[in-house]
């Protein structure tokens, strides 16, 4: 049998005798066995309006019967602290006496309406059912929540005069539902990483279809110190590790592909050799030639940003067709627009004949206390944990809490952890608007999920349904349990 929990609200107390007194008297709905079903907010439609609905079985315990005289009313009540109370259909039991005076009422006077057609009756005597089943509705409100439902018993004696009052409360009901959205922090997978690179254009000069430095050949000189003091530079900073120097050759795309590629990357390898003969003292395991290749992307970019040639049919036609098989092709389409190709051969070609080096480094790692001194001047020499252990320092009451957050995204602004913690940072500091705004136009479904989960904060629901909405239509399983919750708080409105 389910545990029946005795309570006695403080609008009953004001309004009935001492619990004490009235548990002493054998009431009506001691004699009860009352079994509470499903208390829960229903709708007929999707728009229909929202109701309360109880139901609940009633049980005799021993003999079915009540004094011949007596009419009992227990009304179901759902008692809230802030509200007051709710009445439900009421339940009633009529004496043996009483129940043949109401069915003479009833015959004499076809129009006395005694009680609501939806009232339940318990019936007494020899073929009284074993079990009653109750369900009743009442129209919803939110205040609703977080309350108890209470059987309110009231007893009348001939000449309807009052003869007792009881109250039973039963467990609560309707809890509010509370969600938790998902995390206000997350820690980023590449928090402590601190590798980096540089990229520099090695403004070298090779005579036609060679390969060898030259550097006295126009201004090789200078572009080879340049190239070697940065090396040298990058070495002895005590900032950096220097891990790698890259070297990569690329050709413009005129002519057969395979004599391009192997050019640029023989070029690419004359100058790796040439940097570590300036300078012995470097290892040769820091020299790394990764080859050549047509710079077909750069070509597009370049004749994207001509003014005489953006839009050009000949070069929109060559993109569509261009694959990794067929650049030889595409090259003579273009070689056969010979009025396009003149501009080509002067304006667009020459530059996408280079080659490009890259230092890769990593920084050494920084105390908090050094960190601090560091994020606003270096934030490029701060992993994204560094910031998050400035951030500690200064503390969320702190408004330079919220400035190195946003400093660590922008720093890192792939980093879909970096984000999230800048913009919900700024969602809890009251700066909701500047958090939307941070993540406009980010559609990584994580970042969904943050828009979703600030919009839902605010209690913009259905900004917050199209986020999460988005984010779930591409598998993000958070953003699903957050639709799932959504639906429960807006059930609750």
């Amino acid at each position: 049998m389910r545990r029946l929990i005795y309570c006695i609200s403080a609008l009953i107390l004001m309004t009935l005798p001492r619990l004490q007194e009235l548990r002493a008297q054998n009431s009506y709905l001691d004699r009860l066995e009352w079994l509470p079903g499903e208390v829960r907010i229903v709708a007929d439609s999707a728009d229909g309006p929202k109701m309360v609905e109880l139901s609940m079985a009633v049980k005799w315990k021993s003999k079915p019967e009540v004094a011949p005289q007596h009419t009992v009313s227990i009304v179901p009540v759902l008692l809230t602290d802030t509200a007051g109370a709710f009445s439900f259909t009421p339940i009633y039991i009529d004496g043996r006496i009483r129940a043949k005076a109401l069915e003479r009422r009833m015959v004499l006077d076809r129009n006395s309406r005694q009680r609501a057609d939806s009232s339940v009756v318990v019936r007494t005597g020899r073929n009284a059912p074993g079990t009653v089943y109750y369900l009743s509705r009442i129209p919803y409100l939110p205040a609703m929540l977080d309350g108890c439902v209470a059987l309110y018993e009231t007893a009348h004696g001939c000449a309807e005069c009052l003869v007792e009052t009881d109250t039973l409360v039963l467990a609560g009901v309707l809890p509010r539902f509370i969600p938790s959205w998902g995390p206000g922090f997350v820690q980023s997978p590449d928090g402590d990483s601190k590798r980096r690179e540089r990229r520099y254009r090695a403004d070298l000069s090779f005579e036609v279809n060679l390969s060898q430095i030259a550097p006295g050949y126009k201004d090789n000189t200078a572009a080879l110190e340049g190239i070697a003091e940065s090396i040298h530079t990058a070495m002895n900073d005590s900032i950096y590790t220097v891990r790698a120097v890259r070297f990569m050759g690329y050709a413009s795309p005129e002519g057969p592909e395979r004599f391009n590629t192997a050019l640029s990357a023989r070029r690419a390898a004359s100058l790796a050799d040439h940097i570590r003969s300036m300078d012995t003292s470097l290892p040769d395991s820091l020299f790394v030639v990764e080859g050549g290749a047509e710079d077909w992307d750069g070509f597009f970019a370049a004749v994207a940003g001509h003014a005489a040639l953006a839009g050009n049919e000949t070069v929109a036609h060559v993109r569509a067709l261009l694959t990794d098989s067929n650049r030889d092709s595409c090259e003579r389409i273009l070689r056969a627009d010979r009025r396009l190709y003149n501009v080509l051969r002067t304006d667009i070609l020459p530059p996408l004949r280079r080659t490009e080096y890259v230092i890769e480094y990593d920084i050494r790692n920084f105390t908090p206390e050094e960190a601090e001194r560091l994020w606003r001047e270096h934030p490029q020499w701060l992993s994204i944990n560094e910031f998050y252990s400035v951030a500690q320092l200064y503390g969320e009451n702190d408004s330079r809490y919220v400035e190195v957050l946003l400093a660590a995204a922008r720093t890192y602004p792939a980093d879909v952890a970096a984000t999230h913690n800048a913009a919900m940072a700024l969602h809890r500091a009251g700066m909701t608007t500047e958090a939307v705004s941070l993540l406009s136009g980010r559609y990584e479904p994580g970042l969904l999920n943050t828009l979703g989960i600030i919009y839902a904060g605010e209690e913009m629901y259905p900004e917050a349904r199209a986020a999460f909405s988005m984010a779930a239509a591409s598998g993000y399983a958070d953003a699903q349990t957050n639709l799932e919750q959504l639906d429960r708080v807006e059930e609750q409105l």
